[in-house]
């Protein structure tokens, strides 16, 4: 018996549409597991990078600021365009909240009204730093 009359189906297949592997234990290839999402993500990373004005008013980089970044970490962080590139690749690390946690604590250095600093002082313990905060940092 030839390999074609045993299996139709595969005969019939054109070698373009072959079934993705199964991912996790969804033997039906039809469920969107974190992997595949982390590989639409990537993909798509283009065009998260051009949504960077959603983060922080600024202009766009020039390529002499971006070659700074590239040597100085300090100067990228300084640079509201860099925070927000820096800021979108955290995102994709699935650790933006680093940078938020690290906004606010800048902007608490910036404070000079003491009832404001203790608000502020507060709600970054609640924001990041206590157990049952939504986007918990690492301390």
């Amino acid at each position: 018996m030839a390999v074609s009359e045993m299996s139709p189906s595969r005969a019939q297949r054109q070698p373009n549409t072959q079934r993705p592997n199964p991912c996790c234990f969804c033997w039906c290839c039809c469920c969107s597991c974190s992997w595949n999402e982390e590989d639409r993500r990537k993909k798509s990373l283009e065009t998260h990078l051009e949504s960077i004005s959603n983060c922080e008013a600024c202009t766009k980089p020039t390529l002499d600021e971006i070659k700074v970044w590239a040597q100085s970490f300090d100067k990228l962080m300084k640079n509201p365009a860099g925070r927000n590139v820096f800021r979108e690749f955290l995102r994709t690390e699935y650790s933006e909240e680093n940078m938020l946690f690290w906004l606010a604590c800048e902007d608490l250095k910036q404070e000079m009204n003491k009832n404001t600093v203790e608000e502020k002082a507060r709600m970054i313990y609640e924001d990041y730093i206590s157990v049952l905060s939504p986007k918990e940092v690492q301390v």
